[in-house]
């Protein structure tokens, strides 16, 4: 029979002790920090879980504002794309219009004069920005992309000598790219630059009353027109699927979210409910060791 001595009660005591203290310190702990865990060791497995979730989020969100990013500058492109047949459309009824052989050389000065005022509002449509940065101009996003050459020569309008076609891209999930802008060049049959030179050719041909060159003028802006129609048709549906993708993404955010939460997040009113129930035990272990140390230590002095 073994025997039972004060040393075993008093140690037994202590490690129910330590034990009930520990549960006290952790869900203290937890309702101070709001986790059901605040280092790995506690429990390896929810914060791998969690490490992982939160590193999920985090790409996630930036993902998302890639797509952000790339749908408000595909935005501007489409706005700026739509200015540009509604603009071209307002030239081809001018055009139309002075190919009449009925009118006087001041009523066809008078189309000249709105045609170069229109060339001009679609130079400045060239030299679209978002924010700071020029839209039309490819990855040369500091750098002004078209001047008024005011001639029929394509290349005197380009400001900084060429056009840059290189694409600005944006990752929208793991290994996939969209690309966010279009070149100036990809806008009209022949580009910005092309557009404005036929013009001003329009404008000559105007000015001098000459009907086969406003019509082959009309053709051409024809032509234009439905370039840039195919462009913003690109534009729009690299825009839907941004917009598609980033939907999909904040879904995604909420349900990882609420998962991290399941697996980090403490309880609280559970947690206060062992929190009170471990303070009662704590208090009853203080009174037993009272109890035990108290006769314990009067045996030794006798």
């Amino acid at each position: 029979m073994t025997r039972i001595t004060n040393n075993i009660i008093i140690n037994d005591f202590m490690k129910n002790y330590r034990e009930s203290s520990r549960r006290l310190n952790k869900y203290m702990n937890q309702l101070s920090n709001g986790a059901k865990f605040s280092q790995i060791s506690d429990n390896a497995i929810d914060a791998a879980k969690s490490l992982k979730l939160e590193t999920t989020i985090k790409f996630n969100n930036q993902y998302a504002d890639n797509a952000e990013t790339g749908i408000r500058w595909l935005a501007i492109t489409d706005q700026a794309l739509d200015d540009v047949v509604k603009t071209l459309r307002r030239i081809r009824d001018i055009a139309v219009k002075g190919a009449n052989g009925t009118w006087t050389n001041n009523e066809r000065a008078k189309m000249q004069e709105e045609v170069e005022q229109i060339k001009k509002h679609l130079i400045e449509i060239g030299n679209s920005k978002y924010g700071d940065r020029y839209i039309f101009n490819g990855t040369k996003t500091k750098i002004k992309p078209y001047k008024d050459g005011n001639t029929i020569n394509p290349a005197d309008y380009l400001d900084s000598g060429t056009i840059s076609q290189a694409q600005i891209k944006r990752e929208i999930f793991e290994g996939s790219i969209v690309e966010i802008n279009i070149s100036g060049k990809d806008v009209g049959n022949g580009g910005f630059s092309q557009i404005f030179a036929d013009l001003k050719e329009l404008s000559n041909s105007l000015a001098t009353g000459d009907i086969p060159g406003i019509n082959n003028s009309i053709s051409k802006i024809d032509q234009h027109i439905e370039k840039t129609l195919a462009a913003r048709a690109r534009v729009g549906a690299r825009q839907q699927r941004l917009e598609l993708v980033k939907t999909r993404l904040e879904t995604q955010e909420v349900e990882y979210s609420k998962i991290l939460s399941n697996t980090k997040d403490v309880d609280i009113p559970e947690t206060i409910m062992k929190l009170k129930n471990e303070e009662n035990v704590y208090r009853a272990a203080l009174a037993v060791g009272a109890r035990i140390i108290m006769p314990s230590l009067i045996n030794f002095l006798k």
